[in-house]
């Protein structure tokens, strides 16, 4: 493969990650819609530790570095919170 081919199935990868990530925003939704529904709160630190340990597990079964992945998934997590407090209308000027 040429480099210029390598560079292109990169950009592939990257938009495939911002598709998938767009998804988890969009399920944050819903998941907003069903904490909702139970009188539940926005905030799950539970929820938070095992989402955590599954990226951390997959990244070391993987050979990734896991520091970056908690990085990573920190970001996801914080997305998908302030999504929820958005849906909310928490920090929303009235």
């Amino acid at each position: 493969m040429s480099l210029e081919d390598l560079r292109a199935d990169v950009e592939r990868v990257d938009q495939e990650i911002i598709r998938l990530i767009d998804e988890r925003v969009r399920l944050a939704e819903d998941i907003f819609e069903a904490k909702r529904a139970l009188g539940a709160g926005i905030e799950d630190k539970n929820q938070e530790i095992l989402v955590m340990k599954r990226a951390l597990d997959m990244a070391t079964e993987l050979g990734l570095d896991p520091g970056a992945i908690k990085e990573i998934f920190a970001t996801l997590i914080r997305m998908s919170l302030e999504k929820q407090h958005e849906l909310l209308g928490d920090n929303n000027l009235p």
